[in-house]
């Protein structure tokens, strides 16, 4: 990390995200490639163009009435100009609120009311009409020094401006919840907030100045905008912006752009196992968090590219990342990928603290499941405007994660975690809890079967049974006798899917996370027929 130095030579800690942000300064070297298959270019900004261009930003922000402690959104999908306005913001100590481009004008609409944004940046490719007030829509063209030669040219005669003085605990960005289950929530983070998770993050990870990260996920998310984005800057590091995730250019983008790692979700594994292509030569390591990561995957990711994956978790309430697991030998990596059932997410990161609690909030020993609590300079403040959700999410200073998981002691005496399931995707037949992961995991064991999502269903006995979504790979033909007898092959009756539908994809957030739950309502009536069957450990008919 940039960091200030004191007259005896130890680091000081920033006063604002300016001086963090202007703390970099080799300004002829590369920082940012920005790739637009869609449009055929690429941009290329050294470390002077785009710190010419962030301060032109946010004196244009200041030109339109921003001012500390206002709100700016963006609906300008994964490009260089939403990057610009975000940092633009925090340099100018105003709050960036990134929307998703995928979701519905009246979902936009909502955001920029709960968040008083004040402007709406947004790019005519990704929405051509922008959504309605309060705030003011502004395009992307409007913006300064949007060509990289410009930009080198305006800063010719280079001077640090002054310093921003917003404090740190100010608000610099919220994102919203998907909303799956009522109105998002706006989490609330402050600059202090990205601070600490991207220093955190450097020491976890340990990577060399030579380091270029591959972005494809989307920057209106945390990992995509924390850990590919503003993470290289603070840490003297380079990154590829790509408009988005492509399983036939990503190897070769890699290749071409000499980038050495990569932050990906469990989804884009999978995709990348169905194509072809390999990992070019000086290719480190990827980096894999924000859904289940299944043991098959790892291991077959691994084994077919060379490439080791780091298992890491963290949520939007936590800024990104709050637990990593370390560097490994292959051997140790595997280990802890495959021998306890789940694939360790790590131990916690640098001046953070996780455990596995019951319900009270009470610490559980090794092995028990429960729920991971996280404590730390990393999580929310809280929820926008709705201190009721605020409160339910936390147990005094600890954040409840919502994500079931258990500890086991590791070589170095810190407890490393695991995650086996989403406390409200929990699969509850009988009274006993069941993680979907688990089914999920035999389901993709198949080999006929690309995607695998086991799912509740009501049942009269039971209260819930266990059905599977399934999608093949392309060409392979199997019947729905065949999937259930590898489960039962696998796992007891009480976790064996008892029905199975087949579909032709499966439904997933931008963040690469299935819609699981979404799955079992839309699903619910197709499977209604079955609410009052009972079904015994012996083979069942064929259904369908």
């Amino acid at each position: 990390m940039a960091a200030q130095r004191t007259e005896n030579g130890s680091a000081r800690k920033p006063s604002s995200f300016a001086e963090a942000f202007y703390a970099r300064t080799d300004h002829d070297s590369t920082f940012l490639v920005e790739l637009d298959h869609e449009h055929g270019t690429r941009r290329e900004w050294t470390v002077g163009a785009w710190r010419d261009r962030v301060t032109a930003t946010a004196a244009w922000l200041g030109d339109r009435g921003i001012r500390e402690g206002d709100s700016v959104a963006t609906l300008a999908g994964n490009t260089a100009d939403a990057l610009a306005v975000a940092y633009a913001c925090w340099v100018a100590g105003a709050c960036c609120v990134p929307l998703n481009p995928h979701e519905t004008a009246e979902q936009h609409e909502y955001i920029l009311h709960d968040a008083s944004a004040a402007v709406l940046v947004y790019s005519p490719s990704v929405r051509e009409r922008p959504p309605g007030p309060p705030a003011r829509a502004v395009p992307v063209t409007d913006l300064p020094l949007r060509e990289p030669d410009r930009a080198r040219q305006a800063g010719a005669r280079r001077q640090t401006p002054e310093v921003g003085a917003a404090p740190l605990d100010a608000e610099a960005l919220r994102v919203y919840t998907s909303g799956t289950t009522g109105a998002p929530k706006g989490v609330v983070l402050s600059a202090a907030n990205i601070l600490a998770d991207c220093e955190a993050l450097a020491r976890g990870l340990g990577w060399s100045r030579s380091t270029r990260i591959l972005t494809v996920l989307p920057i209106h998310h945390v990992n995509g905008l924390i850990i590919s984005s503003l993470l290289p800057w603070l840490s003297g590091l380079s990154t590829v912006l790509c408009d988005r995730f492509r399983s036939d250019t990503f190897w070769r983008d890699a290749d071409a752009e000499g980038a050495t790692v990569c932050s990906l979700v469990p989804s884009l594994l999978e995709f990348l196992l169905d194509t072809g292509g390999g990992a070019p030569t000086g290719f480190d390591e990827v980096l894999c968090g924000a859904g289940p990561l299944l043991v098959d995957t790892v291991l077959a990711f691994e084994e077919r590219f060379g490439v080791p994956v780091r298992h890491l978790y963290g949520l939007s309430e936590t800024t990104a990342v709050a637990t990593l697991m370390p560097r490994l030998p292959e051997q140790q990596r595997r280990t802890w990928h495959q021998d306890l059932g789940f694939p360790s997410i790590g131990p916690a990161l640098p001046w953070l603290e996780v455990r596995v609690t019951d319900q009270q909030g009470v610490p559980l020993p090794a092995g028990e499941r429960g729920e991971l609590a996280i404590r730390g300079p990393v999580v929310m403040s809280g929820y926008a405007g709705n201190p009721d959700a605020t409160a339910r999410a936390f147990h005094g200073e600890w954040f409840r994660s919502g994500d079931e998981g258990f500890w086991h002691p590791g070589p170095d005496g810190l407890p490393y975690f695991f995650i086996t399931g989403r406390l409200k995707e929990l699969i509850i037949r009988g009274g006993v809890n069941v993680s979907p992961f688990e089914v999920d995991d035999v389901l993709h064991s198949h080999p006929a079967v690309r995607h695998g999502l086991a799912f509740p269903f009501d049942n009269r006995y039971y209260g819930e049974e266990i059905a599977a979504y399934v999608v093949l790979h392309d060409g392979s033909q199997v019947r729905e006798d065949d999937i259930l007898a590898h489960c039962r092959s696998r796992l007891d009756h009480a976790k064996c899917p008892k029905l199975v539908v087949f579909g032709e994809d499966v439904p997933y957030t931008a963040t690469g996370k299935a819609k699981r739950l979404e799955l079992a309502r839309e699903l619910a009536p197709t499977l209604a027929e079955y609410r009052d069957v009972r079904f015994r450990r012996e083979p069942q008919p064929e259904h369908r």
